[in-house]
C-alpha cells in the first residue's frame, strides 16, 4: 500500500470531513445541543436523540448542510455521505457551465429536462452513500479512505469541543514577545503613575504658598 494514497485520501477526504465535522459540531456545542464534555459514546447516544427531534420537528431548524446532515443520519456516516455529494455536484455544475449548450439541453423538450435533472440528482445520492467506492481510484484500496475520513470526523470533533475558533494573545504572539509587551507596558503604566505624583516637599511648599498669600492681620484688613 503506497503512502502516496494516504495522501491523496487525506487531502480529498480527511481534511475535508475535518473541516465538516468541526463546522458542524460547532454549531452543535454552540447552540447548547451537546456537552463540551461528554465523550465519543455520549455524542453518539446524543446525535441521536438530535436526529430523532430533528425528523419531529415540522420546523426543520438549521441551515442547509445541518439539514442534509441530519438527512443523511448525522455522525460520521452522513457527513462523509454529504461531503460526497456535495463535491460530485460542485464538479458537474462546473461541467455543465463549461460545456453549455442550450440546444442540445432542450433538444428533448422541457419535461425531458426536467426528468434528467432529477434522474441525475438520484444517482448523486446513490453514489454518496456508496462514497467509499466512490473516492478509491481503480484498484486503490478503500481502508486508507475510510481510516482517514473517520480521523478527519475525531479531528474536527476535537476542535470544535475544545473551542479551537478564536485564540488569546498568548495564543498568538510567542512567550517572550508577548513577556517583553506585558513589561513595557507595565513600564509605562509605572512612569505615567509616578509622574502624577505629588512629593510631599512639593506638597508642603504649596500649601506654604498658599498661607503666605492670605492677610495674617484682620485688623489690617478691616483698616484697609
Amino acid at each position: 500500500m503506497s503512502i502516496l494514497v494516504w495522501f491523496i485520501a487525506a487531502f480529498k477526504l480527511g481534511i475535508p470531513v475535518a473541516g465538516m465535522s468541526w463546522l458542524m459540531f460547532n454549531w452543535l456545542y454552540g447552540a447548547g445541543q451537546l456537552s463540551r464534555s461528554a465523550g465519543h459514546k455520549a455524542i453518539r447516544e446524543q446525535l441521536e436523540q438530535i436526529k430523532k427531534s430533528h425528523k419531529t420537528n415540522k420546523a426543520k431548524s438549521g441551515n442547509y448542510l445541518y439539514r442534509q446532515w441530519m438527512m443523511f443520519g448525522g455522525g460520521f456516516y452522513g457527513l462523509a455521505v454529504l461531503w460526497t455529494l456535495l463535491s460530485i455536484e460542485v464538479l458537474e455544475l462546473i461541467g455543465f457551465l463549461f460545456n453549455f449548450n442550450l440546444q442540445e439541453l432542450l433538444a428533448d423538450g422541457v419535461i425531458a429536462m426536467i426528468v434528467n435533472f432529477i434522474v441525475a440528482q438520484f444517482g448523486n445520492i446513490v453514489t454518496a452513500v456508496v462514497w467509499f467506492a466512490y473516492w478509491p481510484d481503480g484498484d486503490q484500496p478503500m481502508l486508507p479512505w475510510i481510516l482517514v475520513a473517520y480521523a478527519g470526523y475525531l479531528i474536527g470533533i476535537h476542535l470544535a469541543r475544545e473551542q479551537q475558533t478564536l485564540h488569546g494573545v498568548k495564543d498568538l504572539v510567542p512567550v517572550k514577545q508577548f513577556n517583553f509587551r506585558k513589561k513595557l507596558a507595565g513600564t509605562d503604566h509605572d512612569s505615567h503613575t509616578k509622574g502624577n505624583e505629588v512629593s510631599p516637599g512639593m506638597a508642603s511648599g504649596s500649601l506654604a504658598d498658599g498661607a503666605d498669600g492670605v492677610d495674617a492681620d484682620p485688623d489690617r484688613s478691616r483698616d484697609g
